[in-house]
């Protein structure tokens, strides 16, 4: 899949999150620079190893459950340097990568064990026709939940 569904999908899980929060009058499920990190975290394997073909993905150590295992630690580190719900979004910028990873799973498949093993898991279940498909609809859906999120605050407030 591209970059945009990679990066988005986790930033809009995160805002319905958010917005339930909100709507509860709980207040913000995130700190303010937490979605961005989410976000960032959901390209990351892309970013570490960039790739055209699918080949250079199934070669990809960033594509593997070694670089998710990787990132546990990282995410910590986050957790440990940023104040106000930390660990939240350590744990969402962790599942924001194994997202991403998931994703490349279902859209082509993934080497999870490379370079010690070249098993590959998942298939074409979404075809590569679609993926500038999948990129429009998040951005429209992470417009809709940033558009709502007044909406969820104020009701809230009512709570």
């Amino acid at each position: 899949m591209f970059l945009g569904t990679h990066t988005l999908l986790p930033v809009c899980a995160g805002l319905i999150l958010e917005n339930g929060s909100l709507m509860r009058g709980r207040g913000h499920f995130f700190p303010a620079w937490g979605l961005p990190l989410i976000g960032l975290f959901g390209a990351l394997p892309d970013l570490c190893t960039p790739h055209i073909s699918r080949e250079a993905r199934l070669t990809s150590w960033s594509h593997t459950v070694w670089f998710l295992l990787a990132l546990i630690p990282v995410c910590a580190v986050v957790a440990s340097f940023f104040p106000g719900g930390r660990w939240r979004v350590a744990v969402a910028c962790w599942s924001a990568a194994f997202l991403h990873v998931g994703a490349d799973a279902i859209s082509g498949g993934i080497a999870w064990l490379y370079p010690w093993r070249s098993d590959e898991i998942g298939e074409y279940y979404i075809h590569p026709d679609y993926w500038i498909w999948w990129d429009m609809g998040f951005v429209f859906l992470t417009w809709l939940l940033v558009r709502l999120r007044p909406h969820a605050e104020a009701r809230g407030v009512k709570a």
